[in-house]
């Protein structure tokens, strides 16, 4: 089983979608997502594992479409301050949000509980929002640490990117769920062991839904098969009998 997790890390860790770049104009600072031509048949793959492992989300594999979720998806959220917009027929630029992303935190050793109620709370404003696509409330479907950028001056955090779906078949109690074990799956490979529990209740404190967290309990569970797989890499790989100590103490305390 370790073999196979290492093996398919390393496929995870070469994928890459889009080309990034930072560039500034009008004095904006914008972050241009340029779709590389061989996008489209890696996210049909990526799709075809997602089906099979189980996992809730599909990435979007027509670029006008894509484009227009991420720009619809960001003004949503950001657009009484902040621009985006499609550029040429691959691309979309969004305005540089104020603050530093929570994986970075992570990486420093920095990432506090506070950061993660706020997270929590920006989760729960996106979660209130209606959306023609699902027919009813909004979900992310990849909230993981490096998609929140959490300013320190306002304890504001942001959600950024914006490139799959959950299936719009699914209840918006499961998309929320999801979006929660996303975010919990992230911290749980890569935060010290002592941290793990305080870090994770702060952040389901701070949603602040014990009916979606009820939901969520019933997802805590350390799958086997193609959905370890997945699992593994949402989890930085760590080791199956911490992982499962660290799934089971949160459920516990639920």
């Amino acid at each position: 089983m370790s073999r196979i997790l290492s093996a398919a890390g390393a496929l995870v860790d070469q994928i890459k979608i889009n080309a990034v770049t930072r560039e500034t104009r009008e004095g904006r600072t914008l972050w241009i997502k340029r779709r590389r031509w061989t996008a489209r048949p890696i996210m049909a793959c990526a799709n075809r594992f997602f089906r099979l492992a189980g996992n809730p989300v599909q990435a979007i594999e027509d670029f006008s479409m894509w484009q227009r979720w991420e720009v619809d998806c960001f003004l949503r959220l950001h657009g009484e301050r902040f621009r985006a917009f499609a550029e040429g027929d691959r691309a979309v630029a969004a305005e540089e949000l104020p603050g530093e992303s929570l994986s970075r935190h992570l990486n420093q050793g920095t990432l506090t509980p506070r950061m993660l109620e706020a997270a929590a709370r920006e989760l729960g404003r996106a979660h209130a929002d209606t959306d023609v696509f699902f027919r009813g409330p909004w979900s992310h479907g990849d909230p993981h640490s490096g998609n929140f950028i959490y300013e320190s001056e306002t304890d504001r955090a942001r959600l950024i990117d914006f490139e799959v779906t959950h299936h719009p078949h699914l209840p918006a109690g499961e998309r929320h769920a999801d979006d929660l074990l996303v975010l919990l799956q992230d911290l749980c490979g890569r935060i010290p062991a002592e941290q793990w529990l305080p870090c994770a209740q702060a952040f389901l404190r701070g949603y602040a839904r014990p009916e979606i967290v009820a939901l969520l309990r019933s997802k805590l569970v350390v799958p086997g098969g193609l959905g370890r797989v997945w699992w593994a890499v949402r989890t930085t790989y760590l080791a199956s009998a911490e992982l499962k100590r660290r799934i089971d103490a949160l459920r516990e305390s639920l």
